[in-house]
């Protein structure tokens, strides 16, 4: 019978050797783990919820768990995500907030002992467990909500606001890994407020994501709370400047990888709901390289994805020009960091409308376009739709980049602009914020 969305799993470590491994493991900075496990009750590709013990006195993490194929005779891959650390929670604290005993719940994995625990019973328990740590409910909340949505399609303005703050900062984090692992790491653990999600559809799964209120309406709310920092070394430098707009949402999320560091921060002077679209700011400190992605909606019509150009965007490429001509340096390169095969920096993505997706780690497959690509594609000599009208579809614009394709060039300094300084790059900053969208400015530096 599979796992119940409203019902949990209790899970017991209960070999000495596997136990401390996977601890390890986990305690050693690692969101996720696999292990073979005897779950004959779990649904194959579904999440559940998991509480992981490794002890027989506290619970320790809560985590997503995906059952996977049978690898051993009776016996299945089972992979453990976006764990979060419960702090090594006294059963015997949880117990007294039930007025039960939660031994005989315990699902003991080398055994395969035990069972689903009813849903009532797991309500009771989630709601145990964020009273002993009330500094964690909003991670837990976050954990429950994923498998709720999982596999959904999230619509509407707000959805579509997010979805594009997603792509820049998945972007961002390939940019600075390198590669795809981190980024679907990061993004894969985003998950809706439950209570913004309305005009659910279970049976074609999807829903609209309603307006969200002011501390609540940016895609980085919603990843886990170990990335947030609310102090950062570089805020004050970037977004205070006399004059300054007032911010409606603001925040820094912090990602680290050996010696590097890479800061996102968040800006937007709007209401999500009027806000006009977003753009992603990178700064590599080590290139002195710069690079700017406004995203773009493609809507379906019929059985192709396209975009109709309008004059907001000949207005935000005429920005576009007159900032790159300002920061473009002409002199001589004076080190490798500084050669580029291009160094215009300015893009606009375009990112098919396909609905904001929990529990994806996945970056849309859109149209990476330069500045200089998009001024021929609007212009006279253009493609064009079939009464005259401009627009872009993936068949006529076929020099694009993908999304590996740009972040590579990015992560290894081939393209960007060069020799900018983070002066330079608060003055950009503050043109394109008063410009009325949503600013992703994402910092990457070296640890000193």
């Amino acid at each position: 019978m599979p796992v119940n969305k409203s019902a949990g799993l209790l899970l017991h470590f209960d070999e000495d050797r596997r136990s401390d491994l996977i601890r390890d493991k986990a305690e050693g900075g690692y969101a996720s783990f696999s292990d073979a496990l005897s779950a004959p009750d779990w649904e194959l590709g579904k999440l559940n919820v998991a509480l992981l013990s490794f002890t027989e006195s506290t619970i320790d993490y809560i985590a997503l768990a995906k059952k996977g194929k049978r690898v051993v005779t009776s016996k299945s891959r089972i992979d453990f995500y976006g764990l979060v650390s419960l702090n090594a929670i006294p059963l015997r604290a949880v117990e007294s907030r039930l007025n039960e005993r939660l031994k005989h719940h315990f699902m003991k994995v080398s055994q395969g002992t035990g069972g689903v625990i009813p849903p009532a019973t797991w309500a009771a328990l989630v709601l145990a467990v964020k009273a002993e740590r009330p500094d964690l409910a909003g991670d837990i909340d976050r954990i429950l909500s994923l498998q709720r949505y999982s596999g959904y399609h999230l619509n509407g303005g707000s959805a579509d606001i997010l979805l594009q703050e997603r792509e820049a900062l998945g972007i961002a984090l390939q940019i600075f890994a390198g590669g795809n692992h981190f980024r679907d790491q990061v993004l894969s653990e985003w998950a809706p407020y439950d209570d913004s999600v309305i005009n659910v559809n279970e049976s074609d799964t999807t829903a609209t994501l309603g307006n969200l209120g002011a501390g609540r309406s940016s895609f980085m709310k919603g990843i886990p709370q170990r990335y947030i920092q609310e102090e950062s070394a570089i805020q004050h430098d970037l977004f205070n400047w006399a004059g300054m707009t007032p911010q409606h949402e603001a925040g820094v999320s912090v990602f680290e990888q050996g010696r590097r560091r890479l800061e996102v921060h968040y800006a937007n002077r709007n209401a999500l709901e009027h806000t006009l679209g977003v753009d992603l700011i990178y700064y590599n400190e080590e290139f002195q390289l710069f690079a700017l992605v406004q995203y773009k909606l493609m809507r379906e019509e019929g059985d192709v994805f396209l975009y109709r150009p309008d004059n907001q965007l000949v207005n935000e490429l005429t920005r576009m020009d007159q900032v790159l001509n300002s920061v473009r340096s002409t002199a001589a390169i004076h080190s490798h960091e500084e050669f580029r095969l291009n160094d215009d920096g300015f893009m606009l993505k375009l990112v098919p409308a396909t609905g904001l997706r929990p529990a994806s780690g996945e970056l849309i497959k859109g149209m990476y376009i330069p500045r200089e690509y998009m001024h021929f594609l609007i212009g006279t000599n253009g493609p064009k739709g079939p009464n005259g009208g401009s627009q872009i579809t993936f068949e006529n614009a076929p020099r694009y980049l993908t999304n590996s394709q740009f972040a590579q060039c990015i992560h290894d300094g081939w393209i960007g602009t060069r020799g900018v300084q983070s002066g330079a790059l608060a003055s950009m900053l503050q043109q394109f914020y008063e410009s009325g969208r949503a600013i992703l400015v994402a910092y990457e530096s070296k640890l000193s």
